[in-house]
């Protein structure tokens, strides 16, 4: 890869892109241009047949035939004609690509600049969107300068442009470009546009794209006006946004559809002061989003005070009415107390009118319309039932399941005073596929289990979280071209390695452990020419930990 003080690259075509001097600079067949190996994207590339589910890492995907992607088109051309249809198109690919980009710098945390920037065109490809070469490169995120030309090859919006209407006049590879601006805007940390100079589309053998800083265009090129800082939302979409979720308070974590949804009623009801009925599963977080409710309430200021099954007395409702007067009062797993406390606290809510009462947030764990209720739970119902949340497993927030153990393990690093640097990619597959019976409370033991086992430094493996079962039963990944079903136990070793062979032939010999390990160590960071996050991620570890023990080689052998 080319270094600081390199010389200009050629001017490029047109005189789009004035020669810079650039900490990365290459261009035509320079060894620098190579992507690096994409085994670490496509392995978080995983399919669920059994909850209908392909995830790319934290994000959900879908498979869509091409020429149902060419009917979507012409139909957005007919319904918006052309240049809205391209917008809109164009800002939909933004958004995937942005997502993309802050996606990737999670999973290639430890590398170049350039095998960062590479995630983009190797997840794009991944997605099965085009083969991406690139022709020349010139950035320096410092001083935020950028000029790229890429070519795609198969790209599969020409593909659907053409079978749904042959030749097109103008370029049609629109969700791939905004894809590309998204990616690089991500990657830059400012907006960096694209054009698409040559398309499939339109009859040439290949695509071919440009891109720059959005200011350094003579005009913004046609769509990308969202981008403008002065430029109005257009009323075809919202703006692009950075955030994948709802503003939530401190400690809470979620961002899938359904968490989403019920946050949303959340929202909606706690400025009033309407009873609001949270049900669902015993660890769903029933509690906890009744007192971020009472935090977004009018009455954030005054107390929150619990009553429980436990504490249903009459001394005790009436206690916890007076207190709560000027706050909120939480009736926490309601359909769990007992007769005699009901009918006293119903007793008390007929005796107070209700602008007298405090806000009323009430827990349950059945749903509100289950028969098997009381007469004088349905009563106490129809009196706090009248703005009911159902808040959602955990199972049906598998999206949510990654960023939670991050939050937990985060916690943990501070509490236990360790370093953990994050999952096992095997780990991550176990969690997210698992079925939490126990919702929350079970993921933030098994959480809290493996950061009690693991060594510091070290990352969190399915044995640490399940005591080495393997949960991982219904997922299915890429490998060699092929859907292939996980197994936690047998990736711990790498296929078609005969393990057993290497092992009685090492002990037969007399290699001792130690030797094995220096041999590992110095063979994968020789093969990845000297980079330490490459040569760590073919090892299964961290950079951290591999330059650790690649420095210990080291001085044991000048000691």
């Amino acid at each position: 890869m080319s270094s600081t003080n390199t010389p200009d690259a050629p001017d490029a075509p047109d005189g789009l892109a004035p020669p810079l001097e650039r900490p990365f600079v290459a261009a035509g067949d320079d060894d620098a241009l190579r992507f690096p190996d994409s085994s670490d994207l496509i392995s978080k590339l995983h399919f669920s047949p059994r909850d209908g589910r392909i995830s790319l890492g934290r994000e959900r995907m879908v498979l869509l035939h091409v020429r149902a992607l060419g009917t979507l088109r012409r139909a957005l051309i007919d319904a918006l004609g052309l240049t809205q249809a391209r917008a809109l198109l164009l800002r939909v690919g933004y958004t995937s690509g942005y997502h993309d980009a802050l996606q990737s710098q999670q999973i290639r945390r430890d590398t170049s600049l350039f095998e960062l920037l590479s995630a983009g065109p190797q997840l794009h490809a991944l997605e099965g969107m085009a083969s991406v070469r690139p022709m020349e490169l010139r950035f320096d995120r410092a001083r935020g300068e950028y000029y790229g030309e890429f070519m795609w090859r198969n790209s599969a919006e020409a593909e659907a442009e053409m079978m749904a209407a042959g030749v097109s006049p103008v370029p049609t590879c629109w969700l791939l470009l905004g894809y590309a601006t998204g990616y690089t805007s991500g990657f830059m940390g400012r907006p960096i546009v694209y054009r698409e100079i040559c398309c499939r589309g339109c009859g040439a053998r290949h695509c071919r794209i440009v891109g720059r800083p959005l200011e350094t265009w003579p005009e913004v090129p046609e769509g990308f006006e969202f981008l403008r800082d002065d430029a109005p939302p257009p009323a075809a979409a919202p703006a692009p946004t950075c955030t994948s979720g709802p503003a939530l308070p401190d400690g809470l974590v979620g961002a899938s559809p359904a968490f989403v949804a019920a946050w949303s009623l959340i929202e909606a009801v706690a400025p009033t002061t309407t009873a609001a009925l949270l049900h669902g599963e015993i660890g769903s977080g029933r509690s906890t989003l009744a007192a971020a409710l009472h935090g977004l309430s009018a009455r954030r200021e005054g107390p929150r005070i619990a009553l429980g099954a436990g504490h249903g007395d009459a001394d005790a409702v009436d206690d916890a009415f007076a207190r709560a007067a000027a706050g909120s009062l939480l009736l926490d797993d309601l359909d769990a107390w007992p007769t005699l406390s009901q009918r006293r606290l119903l007793e008390r809510l007929d005796a107070a009118a209700a602008d007298e009462r405090p806000r009323m947030i009430v827990t349950m764990i059945r749903d509100p319309e289950d028969p098997a209720h009381s007469e004088l739970t349905r009563r106490l119902l129809f009196r706090l039932g009248a703005f009911p949340i159902h808040l959602p497993p955990l199972r049906d927030r598998r999206g949510d399941i990654l960023p939670l153990a991050a939050a937990l393990r985060e916690r943990l690093s501070v509490r236990l005073r360790k370093r953990l640097p994050g999952l096992s990619s095997r780990a991550e597959r176990a969690l997210v596929d698992h079925d939490y019976p126990g919702n929350l409370h079970e993921l933030a033991n098994l959480i809290e289990r493996a950061a009690i086992l693991v060594a510091d430094d070290e990352v969190l493996d399915v044995g640490h979280l399940f005591g080495g079962e393997a949960r991982s039963t219904s997922l299915f990944r890429v490998e060699g071209g092929q859907l292939r079903r996980e197994d936690p136990e047998a990736d711990a070793q790498a296929p078609g390695v005969d393990l057993d062979g290497f092992v009685g032939d090492a002990l037969s010999r007399g290699v001792a452990l130690d030797a094995i390990e220096e041999a590992l160590i110095r063979g994968a960071v020789d093969r990845a020419d000297g980079n330490l996050a490459a040569a760590a991620r073919t090892l299964g570890l961290t950079r951290a930990q591999l330059a650790y023990r690649f420095r210990k080689l080291s001085e044991d052998r000048d000691a």
